[in-house]
C-alpha cells in the first residue's frame, strides 16, 4: 500500500451526476485511508439545470462520511449554444480559482477529471505548487472542432496551446486507450509521462441480473427485443443514424429501439421519430445508475454508436464496459479500437458508424441468433469486464499515478 495523500479530486461533474470514474475514485481512495476533498460545481448535467434539493451559492460544503466535497457556484447549462456552454465552463473555472485555492486545505496532489479541469490545476500549481495529473477523457482540441463547439481559426489554436501547457505542467497525464496515448505522443508529450488508466464500470452496480416482470411491463419493455442506447445524447452519438435504423426495420414488430439518456440533440432525434411515424422507439429521460441494470435485464442488444471520425476511433466509450458487466451482447458501431475490443474478445457485433443499414443489418443478425448463442456473447464480456475493466483495477492504477505525482517521481510503478 502507498502512503497516506491528502488529495483533491478536481472535477466540474461530482454525484449525483453521472461521473463515474470521479465518483468511484472519490470513494474508493478514501476507503484506503487517504484524505480527499472533491472540489466541483453544482449538479446540473446532463439537463443543464440545477438538481432539485440543491441551491446555487457561491460555495457549499458536504460532508460523504469519509470525503468532503466542497461545491462552488457556476452557470448552469448543457445546451448546443457555444456561448453558454462556454459560461458554464468559465464560471466554474472563475470560482475555482478565486475561492478553491483558500477553502480546499492541505493537499499532497491534485487529480483533474478532463482538460475542463486543466486550466484551475494549473492555477492550483503555481500558487500552492501542488502536482497535479491531468485525466484525458476526450482528446482536445479535436474534440472542440469535432462536436462543433469551436470552430477551426484563432480560438481553436489557443486550445491547442492551452492543451499543451498543461501536459507539460502535469506530473502525469492518464488516458483511457492507447489509441489517445499514441496521439499525444504526436503531439511531443513524453512517453513516461503518459499512463494508460482504462475505463471501468462499478462491480457494485453493473452486473447481471434477472429481469424484472413488473418492472419491464412499466417500461413498455416486456416481450420486445429491445436495443438499448444509453448516455449522453449529444452531437458525437450522431442519433440520426440510429433513427434511420429503426425506421427500417419497423417491420419487425419484435425490436425496440429505448434510448435512455439526455443531451443537447435529443429533442431533435425525438422530432425525427415523429416525422418518421416510428412507434418502434422509445425515449426514457435520464435515469439513476442504480436503475440501469433493471433496463440491460430487457436488453436483446446493447448499442454503442458514435459518429464516423479519427478521433473517435482512437477511443472505446466509456459506456462500453457498462454494458460488459452487465453481460448482454453488444453491437459496436464506432470504428476502430472499440470494434477491436468486441472483435477479439467475441462479445457481440460490429458495423461502421453513421451507416443506418450496417447497423440495421447488425441488429437483424442478432435477432436472428438462438438464445444460446447471444448468451454466450454476453459471458464472454462479462468475463472480459472482469480480466481489465473492474473499479479496483482503475482505483489501485490511479492511486499509483498519484503517489508518484505526490513524491515527484517522473514514472509510475506497474501493478
Amino acid at each position: 500500500m502507498t502512503f497516506s495523500m491528502r488529495i483533491i479530486l478536481l472535477s466540474q461533474w461530482f454525484a449525483p451526476e453521472p461521473a463515474a470514474r470521479v465518483n468511484a475514485l472519490a470513494a474508493e481512495l478514501s476507503n484506503k485511508g487517504h484524505s480527499v476533498t472533491v472540489l466541483t460545481g453544482y449538479p446540473n448535467y446532463p439537463q443543464g439545470r440545477l438538481y432539485l434539493g440543491y441551491k446555487m451559492r457561491l460555495w457549499s460544503w458536504e460532508d460523504h462520511g469519509k470525503f468532503r466535497v466542497l461545491r462552488m457556484a457556476l452557470y448552469p447549462d448543457h445546451s448546443r449554444s457555444p456561448i453558454k456552454r462556454s459560461l458554464n465552463y468559465l464560471s466554474f473555472w472563475a470560482s475555482v480559482m478565486a475561492l478553491g485555492p483558500w477553502l480546499c486545505g492541505r493537499a499532497d496532489v491534485v487529480w483533474a477529471f478532463t482538460m475542463h479541469a486543466g486550466l484551475p490545476a494549473l492555477w492550483l500549481r503555481w500558487l500552492r505548487r501542488l502536482p497535479f495529473v491531468i485525466d484525458v477523457a476526450d482528446v482536445w482540441p479535436e474534440t472542440l472542432a469535432e462536436t462543433g463547439m469551436v470552430r477551426p481559426g484563432l480560438l481553436l489554436c489557443a486550445a491547442g496551446a492551452y492543451c499543451r501547457l498543461v501536459y507539460k505542467q502535469a506530473s502525469f497525464v492518464t488516458v483511457q486507450s492507447q489509441g489517445f496515448r499514441d496521439n499525444l505522443l504526436s503531439k511531443g508529450v513524453s512517453a513516461e509521462k503518459i499512463v494508460v488508466v482504462e475505463n471501468m464500470a462499478d462491480d457494485a452496480i453493473y452486473h447481471p441480473q434477472e429481469p424484472d416482470s413488473e418492472f419491464g411491463r412499466a417500461h413498455g419493455l416486456l416481450g420486445r427485443f429491445n436495443v438499448i442506447f444509453a448516455g449522453a445524447m449529444g452531437l458525437a452519438q450522431g442519433l440520426p443514424t440510429l433513427i434511420a435504423a429503426a425506421s427500417k426495420l419497423k417491420e419487425i414488430v419484435d425490436i425496440q429501439f429505448v434510448l435512455v439518456g439526455e443531451g443537447s440533440c435529443i429533442d431533435d432525434a425525438k422530432a425525427m421519430a415523429r416525422r418518421l411515424c416510428l412507434e418502434n422507439i422509445r425515449f426514457v429521460p435520464h435515469q439513476p445508475a442504480l436503475l440501469m441494470p433493471k433496463f440491460f435485464a430487457h436488453a436483446g442488444a446493447l448499442l454503442v454508436h458514435l459518429k464516423r471520425s479519427p478521433l473517435f476511433s482512437i477511443t472505446v466509450p466509456a459506456k462500453t464496459q457498462v454494458y460488459l458487466a452487465s453481460q448482454r451482447p453488444i453491437i459496436m458501431a464506432v470504428a476502430g479500437e472499440g470494434t477491436e475490443l468486441i472483435e477479439r474478445n467475441g462479445c457481440g457485433l460490429t458495423c461502421l458508424p453513421e451507416d443506418p443499414d450496417a447497423l440495421a443489418a447488425a441488429i437483424k443478425d442478432l435477432y436472428s441468433q438462438s438464445p444460446e448463442q447471444r448468451a454466450a456473447l454476453g459471458k464472454a464480456g462479462r468475463a472480459l469486464y472482469l480480466q481489465r475493466f473492474t473499479k479496483r483495477a482503475m482505483v489501485d492504477r490511479t492511486e499509483s499515478v498519484l503517489a508518484a505525482a505526490a513524491e515527484g517521481r517522473v514514472r509510475v510503478e506497474k501493478t
